[in-house]
Order: structure tokens, then C-alpha cells, then sequence
């Protein structure tokens, strides 16, 4: 790239940059500070390399988990550096770290440029006409990444039918989203380091450039969760808040928390502490907090496609005693859905089992039925509950009082359907009539 070519597309991405920022702040104006966050949208770089290179194994009729290659569907974008596919009209989940990249973080915790990154990766496979995994070594099984969990490997797409396929990591990195972390035993060593040279060398994004959709500001704001509830886009741009609250009910080390004191509904009219799920992340130290205790933590927010309004990146934890006794509030006997639950722990009475579904490999499974006035809803066992609810303790047919968390869950398996469903929690001492038999039945 000649200077002129490079000072043309450095024009061109600050005058796109001042128009969103400029749009940006004309809709601020209009007032929405409570509505959802808007949409993140990439500015696309050119990439040269990209363009150029091809994949030269060949991956007809080819598995990628026995050979190392092979297509398959995607299931959903986790972040810039992470997804999960399935076989080709099967089911199942690959989970796939990709070879070569680390982009910031966009779930565990807010990053600069997290969001646009993992924005990008969604729109380019969510609009693939085919998606092509390859391993490091083509001919063998992937190997896991540190985590024993995910698969290493490269991610090729076509976006159309008649397109080539494109190697989604080594694009990541000429659109300044990621270094190359790759070592020059990669097999494609030469044109990523090629690529994240001349990337690294534009100052744009990760390399250089302020996320304008962040916060960098670095005050903590002490916040009630009444208050980020309403306000919920005001928080959720990375800035880190302090929360005080007590724990209700607990999944593995991920909690739903509420207030320790009401606030009035200006809708209903009606008083009540406001709730919210504390996804744990990798923090350690959660598991000694049991359910009533009040804590006090640093956080950030995050609203998720795929699982709603949730805390994450908790942090400098600490324990303030245990709080008042709980009180669980009971689902509206005309509620059609449990979406105006979201983030709180409710008792939903006299559900009646329908089906109850096989067991993970991590010990999650679904139950499906009804709730007294005939809505569906399901109940989620996630792996993480420990220990958690029994499966042979479950009958179909049989009426149960459940309670739990309300969290979203948008099913990639059933062409994306919204569920709004109740998490069950550990099951201990304080717990154990969480899931137990009505007496009506």
C-alpha cells in the first residue's frame, strides 16, 4: 500500500467514524436511555491478503473432528475469536478457538473493541453460504486449547455461491482487530505476519485507536441494580460499577442477586427489590458465598443476543454479612410469558412435567411443560448447578412448585426461538424445595 492509498482510507474511516459519532449523539439527544443498546456496525479495512489467499486442502466429504477439516453449520458467534458449528445437518457443538488470534473480550468482560470484533465475526458467519473448519495438521483429529474444551482451528467461509472461501482469522487481523499471536510453526506463519504488519502499521483500532463505543473513563460508579435496570445502555459501554446486594439464588458460582432495598415501579406503582443474573466469568473465591448473603463487588454490564441483561467481570468481592430473609415473589397466575421476570427469582406453582430431556456430557438438561393457566415454559439444569436436581427425581405428568431464575435463552437449534425460562439452582440445605410436588395434584 502507497502513502496516497493509505492516507485515502484513513480519510475515509475518520470522516465514517465522525458521522457515526455524529449520528450517535443526535439519537442520545432524542432521548432513549433505558431502551436497548443500539446495534454495533463495522467500517470494513482493506484486506489485501485476504483477498489473495486460498485454501488448499481439500475437504470434500471430510469430517473436520476425524480429519482435521470438513464443513459445518453455525450454531452462534461467541465472541471475535470464538464460535460454535455443528456437523453439516447433524447435532451436536464444535466449539472452535481460533489459531492465530485473541481479540478483546465481549462476554466475560468489556474490552475496548470487543464488540465490534465479535459484530464483525456474527455478520461475516451469519451470512456465509458455506463455512469450512480446518485443523493446524489437515489429515489428523483437532487438538483442545488449554481449556480441554474447545477445538484449535482455522475458519474459512464463502459469502456467496460463486465466491471463494475466506480465512475468517488471518481477516480478522487486516481489520485491526486482533495481533497475530500465532509462532512461525503455524503453517500460515508467513501471511499472517505479513498482514499484521501492515495492519499494526495503520494505528487503527486495537492498534491505536479509541473505541467509540466504550467507556475509558476509569471511576467506579456505585450503582443499585433498580437504577441500571432503567438506565441499563448508560452502563453497559465498559464502565465498571460497584453494587451492593444480596445473594437469592445461586448457579455453580453465578448468582442472581437483588437490592437491598425496594423502589417503586413507576409503571405498576408497586414496590419491590430489583433483580439481576451475575454471570461468574473464571473469578475465583465465589464459591464460599452462599444464598442470603449480602456482598459488595465492582462489575461491568452486558446485554447479550443470545442471553439477555446480565453482570459480568466481577471483581474485588467482598462478603457483608448475611442479609434479611428471602422473599420469593410468585409469577402472575395470568402471566402469558416470564420475559417481565428477567434477571429475578420467582416460584412458579403447579408446573406440570411434559418432557424431560437427556443429560449433556456437563449434567445440564431441559425440562418442558406448563404452568397452572397453560403457558409453556421450560426449566433449565445447568451444568454448573452443583450439586443439582436429579433427573430420576423428575415424573412426567406429575405437577411441581419450581423455583428459580428467569433467564433469557435464544434456542440456535429451533431456528432461534426465545425462551424466557426458569434456572434452577444448586440444590442444597437452603434450597432443596426449589423443585418439589405440589400438593394439588
Amino acid at each position: 500500500m502507497n502513502k496516497n492509498q493509505y492516507l485515502k482510507r484513513l480519510i475515509l474511516f475518520l470522516f465514517v467514524l465522525l458521522l457515526g459519532i455524529t449520528l450517535s449523539a443526535c439519537k442520545d439527544d432524542e432521548g432513549s436511555n433505558n431502551g436497548d443498546n443500539p446495534p454495533i456496525t463495522v467500517e470494513e479495512l482493506t484486506t489485501e491478503y485476504t483477498d489473495g489467499f486460498k485454501l488448499a486442502s481439500d475437504y470434500e466429504g471430510k469430517n473436520f473432528l476425524s480429519h482435521g477439516i470438513g464443513r459445518v453449520e453455525l450454531i452462534r458467534v461467541v465472541d471475535g475469536d470464538t464460535a460454535h458449528f455443528s456437523p453439516p445437518g447433524g447435532y451436536g457443538t464444535i466449539k472452535i478457538r481460533m489459531l492465530g488470534i485473541n481479540t478483546p473480550e465481549s462476554t466475560i468482560r468489556l474490552m475496548p473493541w470487543g464488540k465490534h470484533a465479535s459484530a464483525f465475526v456474527a455478520q461475516k458467519l451469519g451470512n456465509a453460504y458455506e463455512i469450512v473448519l480446518e485443523a493446524e495438521e489437515v489429515g489428523k483429529p483437532p487438538v483442545f486449547d488449554t481449556t480441554g474444551d474447545r477445538y484449535l482451528g482455522y475458519v474459512w467461509y464463502r459469502p456467496s455461491e460463486d465466491a471463494d472461501l475466506r480465512l475468517l482469522n488471518l481477516e480478522v487481523i487486516e481489520q485491526c482487530f486482533s495481533y497475530f499471536t500465532g509462532g512461525d510453526t503455524s503453517k500460515y506463519y508467513e501471511v499472517f505476519e505479513l498482514a499484521f504488519n501492515q495492519a499494526y502499521a495503520t494505528k487503527l483500532r486495537v492498534f491505536g485507536q479509541q473505541d467509540p463505543d466504550f467507556n475509558y473513563d476509569t471511576e467506579v460508579v456505585s450503582v443499585t441494580i433498580a437504577s441500571l435496570r432503567n438506565h441499563f445502555s448508560n452502563y453497559s459501554t465498559g464502565v465498571t460499577m460497584k453494587i451492593k446486594a444480596q445473594v437469592i439464588r445461586k448457579v455453580g458460582s453465578s448468582m442472581y442477586i437483588e437490592d437491598l432495598e425496594e423502589t417503586v415501579d413507576e409503571d405498576t406503582g408497586l414496590s419491590s427489590k430489583a433483580g439481576i443474573y451475575l454471570y461468574h466469568s473464571f473469578t475465583s473465591g465465589l464459591d464460599v458465598i452462599k444464598v442470603g448473603d449480602i456482598i459488595e463487588f465492582n462489575c461491568q454490564a452486558t446485554e447479550s443476543a443470545e442471553y439477555g441483561t446480565q453482570l459480568v467481570n466481577p471483581h474485588k468481592v467482598k462478603l457483608r454479612g448475611e442479609g434479611p430473609a428471602i422473599t420469593i415473589r410468585e409469577v402472575d397466575p395470568d402471566v402469558e410469558s416470564l420475559e417481565q421476570y428477567e434477571g429475578y427469582v420467582v416460584k412458579v406453582p403447579e408446573f406440570t412435567v411434559e418432557y424431560v430431556g437427556k443429560a449433556a456430557e456437563n449434567g445440564a438438561y431441559t425440562i418442558r411443560g406448563t404452568m397452572k393457566n397453560g403457558v409453556e415454559i421450560q426449566v433449565r439444569v445447568d451444568g454448573d448447578a452443583t450439586p443439582k436436581l436429579d433427573r430420576s427425581f423428575i415424573t412426567v405428568g406429575k405437577k411441581y412448585d419450581v423455583i428459580g431464575g428467569v433467564s433469557k435463552y435464544v434456542n440456535p437449534y429451533e431456528d432461534n426461538k426465545v425462551y424466557y425460562q426458569i434456572k434452577l439452582g444448586n440444590i442444597t440445605s437452603d434450597t432443596m424445595n426449589d423443585f418439589v410436588l405440589s400438593e394439588n395434584q
